[in-house]
């Protein structure tokens, strides 16, 4: 039985995971997986907030966020989120409903950060872009309305790969954010792994990059001082051994760690990011950012 449950999970994912050798080994076939992606967003929302675009500026440039802020009244914990997207695709548009899921229901601010996207843009663009973006909403939490005593970061996929190589570089800078947890999602945490190496090899160009504390924080040479971690993984992704070993290399460190895994399912990030359905998923990371924050 569980052989067939396997089965049926594969053949039913054609056009987001088994059809990416061919579609991104050319501009237009990264095009497709892009606009694929945005349809993630479902047509109409079914969550109400208050929400707020802005540039950020930046050495050079300037990166988009979208700030997300219940109707509820008071000062509200921040959790910046990160989308994913196979580090080439993905936007504030496609992971709309799931930033509107978190902040409502998790009763957080959540702040989305559009970093800019493999292969026109390579490694590190898309991690300075969210650690920056980061930095920056930490040292102007006062004049944005942000708590920074309660501050954590979070992402899905290739956005959690971000999430914990941003908390990694934080830990070894002067002055820079407090996080009180990360969340990881669905992450694929071995820039040099196995998983999704089509998309890496769009990302990477060289293995010293990969090999590096940020570049694969599975691989990090200290994982001592990282924020408390928090974990939802499918049964059946092909990530899963990257964020098992993860959780044990943080337990080792003497980093507190809670792991969920979502039986029967696998990389399961459309579910996650359309919210069609509330899953188990998506009912635990709001039980972990709630933990996180010390709320009820």
């Amino acid at each position: 039985m569980r052989l067939i449950t396997i089965t049926l999970f594969l053949l039913a994912m054609p056009s987001i995971l088994f059809a990416q050798d061919a579609w991104l080994s050319t501009p237009e076939s990264i095009n497709q997986f892009r606009a694929q992606v945005e349809r993630i967003k479902p047509a109409t929302s079914r969550f109400d907030l208050l929400i707020t675009d802005q540039a950020i500026p930046l050495a050079g440039r300037e990166v988009a966020i979208r700030i997300y802020r219940p109707k509820t009244a008071g000062l509200k914990p921040t959790l910046i989120y990160v989308h994913g997207a196979c580090w080439v695709a993905g936007s504030l548009d496609s992971h709309d409903e799931i930033s509107r899921y978190l902040a409502e229901k998790s009763d957080v601010t959540v702040i989305a950060i559009d970093y800019r996207l493999g292969p026109e843009h390579k490694y590190p663009a898309a991690h300075d872009d969210v650690y920056e973006v980061t930095d920056w909403l930490w040292n102007h939490a006062g004049e944005l309305g942000l708590d920074t005593a309660n501050f954590a970061i979070s992402g899905e996929s290739a956005g959690a790969y971000f999430a914990a190589a941003t908390t990694l570089k934080a830990r070894e800078t002067k002055n820079s954010p407090k996080f009180s947890f990360q969340l990881l999602v669905y992450a694929a945490i071995d820039g040099g792994g196995s998983s999704w190496s089509v998309c890496k090899d769009l990302y990477f160009e060289n293995i010293e990059d990969v090999r590096s504390d940020y570049g694969s924080p599975l691989w990090a040479k200290n994982l001592v001082g990282l924020p408390p971690t928090f974990n939802i993984l499918g049964e059946y992704e092909i990530s899963r051994v990257e964020e098992e070993l993860f959780l044990r290399k943080l337990n080792d460190a003497g980093v507190s760690t809670e792991s969920f895994m979502y039986e029967g399912v696998g990389h399961d990030v459309t579910t996650w990011g359309s919210v069609r359905k509330e899953t188990p998923a998506h009912l635990k990371a709001v039980e972990y950012i709630k933990a996180g924050f010390g709320k009820k």
